[in-house]
């Protein structure tokens, strides 16, 4: 897909099928306006001496606009099912950041994640009680990790002002704006039989494999509206985080799929007498970006998502180094060229089951309410944290805003300490149920990797 001028400095370009998805998902909820998958990133930042003679307001500002100057996909709006740019010039760039960069000297990072209403723009909030930075997105314009790569560049624009003064007069461009996941993996427009064939039986395995995967028991029935999004986060010590590596690496287990089988456990652990769930299945996130070509694997396409999902599946009958064992296998094996190759056709087909009417008479499905996985890994390969004697960010926290009945749970190391984050709904889940998912989860890693882990919860 290319960008076509529609008028002097205008651009338009529809969204791709991912994109689509991203975008209608979004605004699934915009009746009670809300935001389903809106993205939040939380960084809690410490500025060191440069600081001393600068206005740390208007510098955060400035870089804000030097960001997007780099990155134009954050001026970026959507137009129904296309999106917009309008290359701005130094005024346009300015009320860009009026409408986009606030100071919030009351309520915290929390309030402005749950109480934020859907926007064709991104947000950044700097509270200045508690020193952070909050990060919002809408999920079609990037993903975790290119949240982390642009926070990233952010710190080190705010850090290095000669990087500032190179920015400033400089118009953002349209050839800066990443093309889509599609687009970035090369994946063919037109008609290839064998590749829509593949697309088709990869999303049929994928819808029967993630509508039959099960879920954990929540409040309300199927016409319970949500209430706030939320989040519970357990913190392991820096000596338990470091055991738990060690330990997993004497195993030939990656931290993600010990991680991944103690949540299959825990979903076990859940379920009643009666129930005849034989295996647990989970939609799982996987970075598309390790697989692109350059320069879309790099910082310069952090404005972007370029993430996938796959559905592994946990054997109930089996023992949890064995599923670790399957788990990292799978990890490192699910890739394929006609993966990529396909992608064009397995966002079609995806897009065609999920936003399909209801046959007339049909009873609703009960809705889905497991957990999903997402793996961050070292927060540190795209968020340093570290910028010179001008700041460091000493928190990080990211997470999404969750509309449905299911729980997503993201896993991350950052300052040396592993972070398990569950997201949920109120309307759904109580915070107790949340907090006994990650207790389930940590005891299991306890038990099966035999360890002593001082965890924290947040």
């Amino acid at each position: 897909m290319v960008w076509t001028e529609t008028a002097p400095g205008v651009f338009q370009e529809d969204f791709s099928g991912v994109e689509k998805i991203y975008r209608n998902m979004s605004t699934a909820f915009s009746h009670i306006e809300k935001e389903h998958w809106g993205i939040h990133c939380v960084c809690r930042i410490h500025l060191g001496p440069s600081f001393r003679n600068r206005h740390i307001v208007s510098a955060l500002r400035e870089a804000w606009i030097a960001l997007m100057t780099e990155y134009p996909g954050l001026s970026v709006v959507p137009n129904g099912l296309s999106k917009v740019f309008v290359v701005p010039d130094v005024q346009a760039a300015d009320k860009w950041a009026d409408q986009t960069f606030f100071v919030e000297s009351v309520g915290n990072a929390d309030s402005i994640i749950a109480n934020s209403k859907p926007r064709d723009l991104p947000g950044l909030f700097y509270l200045p009680c508690s020193s952070e930075i909050v990060f919002l997105s809408q999920h079609w314009r990037t993903d975790a990790i290119g949240t982390s790569m642009l926070l990233d560049r952010f710190f080190s624009i705010v850090g290095q002002p000669q990087d500032l003064a190179l920015s400033q007069g400089r118009r953002p461009e349209v050839e800066k704006i990443s093309p889509s996941l599609e687009d970035a993996a090369g994946s063919p427009e037109n008609e290839i039989p064998e590749l829509q064939e593949f697309a088709r039986q990869y999303i049929d395995n994928f819808h029967m494999k993630a509508v039959n995967a099960g879920g954990l028991p929540y409040r309300g029935d199927s016409a319970t509206l949500p209430a706030k999004t939320s989040h519970q986060d357990m913190v392991l010590a820096k000596d338990s985080t470091s055991a738990l590596v060690a330990s997993c690496k004497r195993r030939n287990i990656s931290v993600s799929a010990a991680i991944h089988g103690a949540l299959a456990h825990t979903f076990f652990s859940f379920a009643s007498p009666e129930d005849q769930l034989v295996d647990y299945t989970t939609v799982t996130a996987v970075n598309m970006r390790t697989y692109l070509p350059w320069p879309y694997n790099s910082k310069a396409h952090a404005c972007q998502t370029y993430v996938a999902s796959i559905t592994p599946t946990v054997q109930k009958t089996s023992d949890f180094c064995e599923s670790a064992l399957a788990l990292t296998q799978e990890y490192k094996t699910w890739h394929t060229e006609k993966f990529s190759q396909s992608l064009r056709w397995i966002y079609r087909y995806h897009a065609e089951r999920l936003f399909a009417p209801r046959p007339p008479g049909l009873p609703p499905s009960k809705p889905p309410s497991g957990v999903t996985l997402s793996s961050l890994g070292v927060i540190e390969q795209y968020l340093a944290g570290d910028y010179g004697d001008a700041l460091q960010v000493d928190k990080f926290r990211f997470g999404v805003s969750m509309m449905t009945r299911q729980i997503l749970l993201y896993v991350w190391t950052f300052r040396g300490q592993l972070t398990l984050s569950v997201n949920y709904n109120t309307a759904y889940h109580e915070d107790g149920m949340a907090r006994d998912v990650l207790s389930r989860i940590v005891a299991t890693l306890k038990k099966e990797l035999e360890l002593e882990l001082e965890a924290v919860r947040l």
